[in-house]
């Protein structure tokens, strides 16, 4: 009998050990507004705005800049409007697991850019 309790306490310890752990989901909080500019200077304001509020890992990426803070991960997006020309939509989102960090984040970007 021993030995089938220690055989099934080690199966019960393996299956705790092989179930996946979920972590929490981020929130994603986003905002966007249209600009009379275009996708060059979009990026640059939007890189600007990223390092003025201390992000780091700056990257450029096409029609997007991303960069990270300890708490939360930001990136803009630059679009053409292609229905008003010289027009450009900024779309701006931030992920992040604590809810207060993510929206002060936002709002000191959209403040920044």
């Amino acid at each position: 009998m021993n030995r089938l309790n220690t055989l099934a306490s080690t199966m019960m310890g393996l299956s705790a050990i092989a179930l996946p752990v979920q972590a929490e989901s981020p929130g994603v909080y986003y905002s966007w507004r249209s600009l009379e500019t275009d996708i060059t200077q979009c990026l640059v304001r939007s890189e600007a705005a990223l390092a003025e509020s201390g992000l780091v890992g700056i990257a450029v990426d096409g029609n997007s800049v991303s960069g990270r803070a300890e708490a939360a991960t930001a990136v803009f997006i630059c679009l053409e409007n292609v229905e008003a020309l010289e027009t450009i939509t900024v779309m701006l989102v931030v992920a992040s697991n604590e809810d207060e960090s993510a929206l002060t984040l936002r709002e000191a970007l959209k403040r920044a850019f």
